[in-house]
């Protein structure tokens, strides 16, 4: 049987969804569609293009995440963003709060990526490639 996956949505676990929120909206251009209440804890949902995002803040803080550094353990550790101008991208975010980790680098002809944590420590990949 195959499976077809038609997108798919990154969840951030928060103790600050309006914070986190406001930073993907200002500093990476997301559009905040709407925001969902639970017994469980509030969802905001966003978009930017295809690319989909949920911030979850629990009724009860969650523990924060254990580890040295964004490759020191395995599993999901970052978010990759394809974006048109990665050098505009980092400067937006960076005014929005995010601390760089990598500065935008070239790492292949046509291509470059840089490194950014948001404002909850969350790694993100700007990356821009060539459409050839």
């Amino acid at each position: 049987v195959g499976v077809t996956v038609h997108g798919l949505e990154a969840g951030i676990v928060t103790h600050d969804g309006k914070n986190l929120s406001r930073f993907y909206e200002r500093g990476l251009g997301f559009t905040l569609d709407r925001i969902l209440e639970f017994p469980q804890g509030t969802v905001h949902r966003l978009h930017n293009g295809q690319a989909m995002l949920k911030i979850f803040q629990p009724a009860e803080a969650p523990r924060d995440a254990e580890g040295n550094g964004w490759s020191s353990t395995s599993g999901f550790r970052y978010a990759a963003l394809h974006v048109a101008n990665a050098a505009a991208t980092v400067q937006q975010a960076i005014d929005a709060g995010a601390s760089v980790l990598t500065p935008v680098t070239p790492h292949r002809p046509g291509a470059a990526f840089a490194l950014l944590t948001d404002p909850d420590g969350n790694v993100l990949e700007i990356l821009q490639e060539d459409p050839t």
